[in-house]
């Protein structure tokens, strides 16, 4: 009568197989992380988005901002009356005389902010911006996820055995 023995117990591990586990657990849990953080970040990109698509009120807090910081209107205001100065002096030797208040028939009205139209384009490089990072951490975190090496040997041998044919 045949006797077979089955071994019930793998055979022990070395320990660098563990520790080539537990990093292979540590880069595709932190994928899974980054993948996460990614869909949450492009999430909040199209929520963003289309706040100000709904409501481009939005945007005049930032363009405040701006403002404040740069005083970019003040700066075209100056110049604007500056070069009306120069342009009156030159066309009408009295215009120096006129009020600072006092607006040509055709010119633009006072009340347009430079600052709005810098807001709305910065706004406009941050949300595309943001979205390329987050799509970018998407798929490292998708890379990370999905890796396998046993996959990666087996494409090494495959590309060795193709060129070993072609010698």
């Amino acid at each position: 009568m045949a006797r077979f023995e089955f071994k019930q117990d793998p055979p022990p591990e070395h320990w660098t197989e563990r520790g080539h586990r537990v990093m292979h657990l540590a880069a595709r849990g932190f994928g899974m992380l980054l993948m996460v953080f990614g869909l949450v970040v492009a999430l909040t990109v199209i929520v963003s988005a289309w706040s100000l698509y709904h409501d481009p009120s939005n945007i005049d807090g930032f363009a405040r901002a701006i403002e404040r910081g740069s005083h970019i209107d003040k700066a075209v205001r100056g110049a604007a009356s500056d070069a009306r100065r120069q342009l009156d002096l030159g066309v009408r030797p009295d215009a120096a005389r006129l009020p600072e208040d006092s607006q040509a028939p055709g010119a633009a009205p006072r009340d347009v902010s430079v600052a709005y139209f810098v807001a709305w384009l910065l706004a406009i490089l941050l949300l595309f911006l943001l979205g390329t990072l987050a799509m970018a951490a998407v798929r490292t975190g998708g890379e990370l996820v999905l890796y396998d090496a046993k996959v990666k040997k087996l494409a090494r041998a495959i590309i060795d055995e193709i060129a070993r044919g072609q010698r």
